[in-house]
């Protein structure tokens, strides 16, 4: 996905003409009076400033419109007030003048103006020294004079524009002027109706005056001659690169933006970058339109529209997003809201312009809008997994190179948990050269990071690239520090936008509605989504393509997919697993608080719909500090503890490759039907993890209902590990719940028997296990040293966890004998790590 335009400045919201490098000046009079100095600021940062002869005792004045406030002048009589501008030359204004020079900016003429022979608008001509250019208006139209070195006229031309200026309109004008090629170009564009005129490209002859020293004053010529009328949003630029073009685009783009505009109930000035709803004496608006400049469009794709903003939940909101699209600025579509996710329902065309609604419940609170970004989400190559493969993109999110002889790729994705892909290449593959560390890579719809890449020569001779690749949404837990915030009494929404604010990723759909008072201390964006989805419960989405997380009550569909024996169904096992069966479950908030005052002054919560045995656990629910959500939680936990754990593991294919079979498409979170009369088993059942092999579809491998015991298991399992961990001060309970999406070891709980391991004594135990239904073991003998080891290559991170549980009967250990984990850690002259675990 890439991003393909993004309003966030103060000129993107109000339409003002924007400062660029080459900006000599530039005037935006949005000052309420001039300083005491009776000077006026130039907003380029050149501190070119305009002061005003003739402020006071006159009509001057600093009014508001459309751009903020505008400068007015001479209004009751031009004669007898005399009021202009003068912006005094320090001798750079005219030097170095390169290439091009760009001279412009809004007028507002009165009947005076358009009427007399005479008007001057930006003059040089109002000494020391000898003029370069002279705007001004002749009987109400252009005229433009230009002048050498030695103050000779060598350009003169007055232009009869097809818009005639009429008193109190608004008209936006520009002279560009070639200083080499010796070409002119005049623009008129009229803000009523959107007209635009621009003059035929003239030339002159002889050399514009560089050595120029004279002041620009604006509205008088030889105290004689004076403008009646405003100025807005003036602007100078020098080796300018500017074209007619770019001018005819900053008025068409900016015509209907309106935050600046005093008459709407939005204000992009008060707060530079960024929007709110307007004030007047300390109250809000209720509600206001805000209207953005326009911006490129022209998707390759589909587009997804994100809104970052600032609200305070059930009180301040951005209410609605519409969009409107044109080809050229001038035809437009109607309004049309976004999708629920962001996506865009406008036709793609050209150009896209924005339409936002900012609400608030009280009138002394406003939201804040800070940034629209369009994103532009390109047709993958593929649309399903089945025979896909890797694309890899370059850095704006555009596809670079498919890997058409990628093999052995695997994706490994669990609902709540781990999402992975891993390919090989070959090395001598002329597309070898596209892969890189940090690099991303598509597959369907879901994006991913390269974090390792390993090339490996064989025995035979055959070297072979292989990489590992983490989903995009991986990257949340690098995001900027967060501060330990508190939520009370708020549905997810609040702490999921608060998790991901600056993060360049938005909230999706949210479905689940449970409200909990709780202390997040986490401090990064993934470990706090991670913590609301254990709090608040429902499945967490990552659209890794839209940049979107979602969390649903339910992250899948009824499918309707059958696995049947001899169809799809290559092999299944079924566990039935009570090892950590609960029927009363003890719960313990922030501070130690219970819900006993609440629950008949029981600290605990019972379920004995399965067994009527008293099996005790206790749940650490140390963030939630209100006693009725810390009961709702409790409950909802025992739910699950409460049960028998039944998990099936299927080595199956996925039909839905081949033509015919289309409708047995499943996805990860589908409730699916299995069939095999042999086990005597006809269960719907849900893809919790799926191993799926993109090249052999049929080698895919799908665990179903609940996931076998692996690290990230929330049950009491892992609590009482966390409990018999924390004696030795190595991690807490979070951490061992948060390990699944960085967890590097394969085959860790012995169901693939000794696959990726190097055993060295030790067996496969297939009865006996903690995680699963097997495990690893060694019978000591004395003077021998047993070991199991595998080698891993973890991504960059902070920091690193370890644990594993350790069985023993009848230990004894003879002289300088040892029994435990061995890590070893090794790195390369490159500094690329190398991570050993020993058990």
């Amino acid at each position: 996905m890439a991003i393909k335009s993004i309003l966030t400045s103060q000129t993107d919201f109000t339409g003002e003409f924007p400062v660029s490098e080459k900006t000599v000046a530039l005037w935006r009079f949005n000052e309420a009076t001039p300083d005491s100095n009776n000077m006026l600021a130039d907003d380029s940062g050149h501190n070119r400033n305009f002061f005003v002869s003739g402020w006071s005792g006159t009509s001057a004045n600093l009014s508001s419109g459309r751009l903020g406030r505008y400068f007015r002048q001479n209004i009751i009589n031009p004669t007898s007030e005399k009021t202009h501008l003068v912006a005094t030359n320090d001798g750079s204004f005219f030097s170095d003048l390169g290439e091009k020079i760009v001279v412009g900016g809004w007028i507002n003429p009165t009947t005076y103006s358009v009427g007399q022979t005479y008007i001057p608008i930006f003059n040089t001509r109002q000494g020391p020294g000898q003029p370069i250019f002279y705007v001004s208006l002749f009987q109400g139209r252009l005229r433009l004079m230009l002048y050498n070195s030695s103050g000779s006229l060598i350009y003169d031309q007055t232009e009869t524009p097809t818009i005639p200026l009429k008193n109190n309109g608004w008209y936006f004008i520009a002279s560009i002027i070639e200083v080499n090629s010796k070409r002119v170009q005049n623009l008129l564009c009229d803000r009523s109706d959107g007209a635009v005129w621009q003059s035929p490209v003239r030339t002159f002859t002889g050399d514009l005056n560089q050595s120029c020293v004279a002041d620009i004053v604006m509205g008088m010529h030889a105290n004689t001659y004076y403008y009646a009328g405003g100025f807005d949003d003036w602007f100078y630029e020098k080796d300018s690169s500017l074209t007619m073009e770019d001018l005819i685009f900053y008025f068409k783009s900016s015509i209907l933006a309106n935050g600046g505009d005093s008459t709407a109930d939005v204000d992009a000035l008060v707060d530079p970058g960024s929007v709110i709803l307007k004030a007047t004496s300390g109250v809000y608006a209720q509600s206001g339109q805000f209207y953005s400049i326009a911006a490129a469009c022209g998707l390759s794709g589909t587009g997804r529209v994100s809104v970052t903003s600032e609200y305070i939940a059930g009180i301040t909101s951005i209410s609605l997003v519409e969009t409107s699209t044109s080809d050229d600025l001038s035809s437009w579509t109607e309004w049309q809201a976004i999708g629920t996710s962001g996506e865009l329902q406008s036709p793609n065309r050209e150009y896209i312009r924005y339409r936002i609604t900012l609400s608030t419940q009280d009138t002394s609170r406003t939201p804040k809008l800070l940034e629209i970004q369009l994103h532009d989400i390109p047709k993958p190559p593929y649309e399903r997994l089945g025979f896909a493969r890797p694309v890899v993109l370059d850095t704006n999110g555009a596809w670079e190179a498919v890997l058409e002889n990628a093999f052995d790729i695997v994706v490994t994705s669990e609902v709540n948990g781990a999402d992975i892909l891993e390919f090989k290449l070959p090395f001598h593959d002329s597309k070898r050269e596209t892969l890189d560390n940090e690099k991303q890579v598509q597959i369907v719809n879901d994006v991913y990071r390269i974090r390792t890449i390993t090339d490996e020569k064989s025995s035979d001779g055959r070297v072979v690239t292989q990489v590992y690749a983490e989903a995009a949404f991986y990257d949340l837990s690098f995001s900027a520090e967060k501060e330990p915030m508190e939520f009370v009494a708020e549905t997810p929404e609040v702490p999921m936008r608060y998790a991901l604010l600056n993060t360049g990723w938005s909230l999706g759909n949210v479905t689940v509605n449970t409200k909990r008072t709780w202390q997040s201390t986490e401090k990064n964006a993934l470990a706090i989504l991670r913590t609301i989805q254990n709090i608040h419960g429902g499945d967490l989405i990552f659209d890794s393509a839209n940049r979107l997380v979602h969390l649903l009550t339910f992250g899948g569909t009824d499918s309707g997919a059958l696995f049947c024996y001899r169809k799809n169904m290559k092999s299944i096992q079924r566990v039935v697993d009570t090892r950590s069966l609960i029927t009363r479950l003890y719960a313990y908030g922030k501070d130690g608080i219970t819900f006993a005052s609440i629950n008949g002054n029981k600290e605990y919560v019972e379920d004995y719909s399965y067994s009527s045995e008293v099996r005790v656990g206790t749940l650490d629910a140390s963030s939630i500090s209100n006693p009725y959500q810390l009961l709702e939680f409790a409950n909802m936990r025992l739910a699950q503890y409460a049960k028998p754990r039944i998990s099936y593991v299927l080595s199956a294919m996925d039909l839905s490759v081949l033509t015919g079979y289309e409708h047995e498409a499943w996805k990860l979170g589908d409730i699916v039907t299995v069939d095999d009369r042999d086990l005597n088993l006809s269960v719907k059942t849900r893809v919790v993890r799926r191993q799926y092999n993109l090249q052999e579809p049929w080698k895919t491998v799908l665990e179903l209902s609940t996931t076998l015991r692996e690290l990230g298991d929330s049950s009491a399992v892992w609590d009482k590990a966390a409990d018999i961990l924390s004696s030795a001060d190595v991690l807490d309970r979070q951490e061992v719940k948060d390990l699944v999406p960085f967890n590097h070891l394969r085959n860790s709980r012995a169901d693939d028997g000794l696959t990726y391991w190097i055993s060295s004594g030790f067996t496969v135990d297939p009865n006996n296990g903690v995680s699963g239904s097997a495990s690893f073991k060694a019978e000591g003998v004395l003077g021998m040293t047993k070991s199991l080891s595998q080698t891993v290559y973890p991504a960059s991170r902070k920091s690193y966890t370890f644990s594993a549980q350790i069985a023993s009967e009848n230990l004894q250990k003879g002289p300088n004998g040892k029994v435990g984990i061995e890590v070893v850690i090794e790195y390369d002259i490159n500094c690329q790590g190398k991570m050993y675990k020993k058990y």
